[in-house]
């Protein structure tokens, strides 16, 4: 579509008194290479294209999409999605700024890296896994890059197409010895292409064979109240989860966070600072402009413990009435925007590991987090604890299993006790209502003083 057409379309779409119009197009491509059993599995190829229309009237919100093949389809698509308005017209002649274009910041474009050089780097990959242990049964990689073209005008006079590469590497090793089994992974990934395979990853994959073969022999966790540090990077997704959505317009502008109406109250400890950053080059959640064409930033959450701003986006702002903050996304164009984080972290603080494990008698070493649940509304979270350890009289004791951590958002950002330098990165797809979408989350290694952690009664 180009610029007139553009235009012509969003004076359409406001033709029967809607305040606000949109235009989103999108051409994606995928490529996802499995190898399982020592051998490349499979190659599958993805490709969509299409457009989502959007109108508004205060907040009265309608959204259509189409894959289409014939422009006579679109505007088939926008005469069904007007006839949801209808008022006194007040007429607007939408111009549109001159196109711009945001081209991709990549070292190698996906097509520079041949199946067989992917195939290669699999084979030699799973080869050095296997060699590490006599007790790993199956190694499986998993290899996801994605291209898409993105367009947005809307009746702001918005005009901008954005070029977004992301990959994915995903490492998911088995172990077995006897009747014992365990599982454990290791992922990388960001805004970036072939040069995914650069990255020096021996780092993880010693951590990834030591927390599988211990787990192998995990003790069960004993459950109580008690002091808890959680590992850099992944373990983050307990603020993710439990305070991150609780930011977000989406809720917070209708009253169904924890945090709604808290703006300039004091709801964490001093020791909290959480940003959300789209504009981080090449993290995993990173794009220069959102989904409405608002230019991402760095927007501080929480600083020294004290609600800041939340993650806002267009329509719900009018309710808010707050500064848009770059932050609206969707999977695609099957999907209407909303407000979502792109790159959230703990900001670092300065206290040392070694300290904070000596001041635990008794406690948990939660190093990787994995599934869990939250209720934005409540703040109530509980996260299964994927990879954890045991503190004993001031040192890290057995590996565990079945422990879960259960408590509340407010009570969690009180009691942050302690957070170290060791500022580190993990990625994930997060869901809600604008489909799933990449995300970045990080932290240090952070003690808290008290979580009610999940597990057997303790029979000492």
């Amino acid at each position: 579509m180009n610029k007139e057409y553009c235009e012509n379309l969003l004076n359409k779409l406001l033709s029967t008194g809607a305040d606000y119009a949109e235009i989103y197009e999108e051409s994606c491509d995928s490529r996802t290479f499995s190898y399982l059993d020592s051998k490349l599995d499979r190659i599958n190829e993805y490709h969509a294209n299409g457009v989502g229309l959007r109108i508004a009237k205060g907040t009265e919100v309608y959204y259509a999409s189409i894959n289409y093949d014939d422009i006579s389809e679109v505007e088939k698509l926008a005469d069904e999605l007007i006839k949801n308005i209808s008022s006194k017209v007040i007429y607007k002649d939408i111009k549109l700024d001159n196109l711009e274009t945001i081209d991709a910041k990549w070292d190698k474009p996906f097509d520079s890296c041949s199946d067989d050089i992917v195939k290669n780097y699999m084979v030699n990959l799973d080869k050095e896994i296997r060699s590490r242990d006599k007790r790993i049964t199956q190694v499986g990689l998993t290899l996801s890059e994605r291209l898409k073209n993105i367009t947005v005008s809307n009746s702001k006079g918005v005009y901008k197409k954005e070029i977004r590469p992301n990959s994915r590497f995903y490492i998911n090793v088995m172990f077995k010895d006897n009747d014992l089994l365990s599982k454990s992974t290791y992922n990388w990934g960001g805004s970036i292409g072939a040069e995914i395979l650069d990255k020096d990853i021996s780092a993880g994959i010693d951590n990834l064979i030591k927390y599988g073969t211990d787990k192998l022999y995990a003790k069960n966790c004993i459950g109580k109240n008690m002091p808890v540090i959680l590992g850099p990077g992944f373990g983050a997704v307990i603020f993710h989860e439990a305070c991150g959505h609780a930011m977000e317009a989406a809720a917070t502008a209708n009253n169904q966070s924890v945090l709604s109406g808290k703006i300039g109250e004091k709801i964490a400890s001093d020791k909290v600072t959480i940003i959300d950053d789209g504009s981080i080059e090449k993290l995993w959640g990173t794009t220069v402009i959102d989904d409405e064409g608002e230019k991402t930033r760095k927007n501080i959450l929480i600083e020294d413990g004290v609600l800041k701003n939340y993650l806002n986006d267009e329509i719900n702002n009018r309710k808010l009435k707050m500064d848009l903050t770059g932050s609206s996304r969707r999977e695609s164009y099957r999907f209407a925007p909303v407000s979502r984080m792109n790159n959230t972290y703990l900001k670092p603080g300065n206290d040392k590991i070694e300290d904070m494990i000596k001041s635990i008698d008794f406690g948990l070493y939660a190093v990787e987090l994995g599934g869990g649940s939250v209720d934005p509304e409540t703040g109530e979270f509980n996260f299964a604890c994927d990879t954890a350890y045991m503190i004993r009289d001031g040192k890290i004791a057995e590996c565990v299993k079945g422990a879960t951590l259960i408590g509340n958002t407010l009570e969690i950002l009180s009691n942050v006790e302690m957070v170290g330098s060791n500022l580190e990165y993990g990625v994930g797809n997060c869901g809600a209502s604008s489909g799933w979408v990449p995300v970045t989350i990080g932290q240090p290694t952070i003690k808290v003083s008290s979580i009610l952690v999940g597990g057997v009664s303790d029979d000492n």
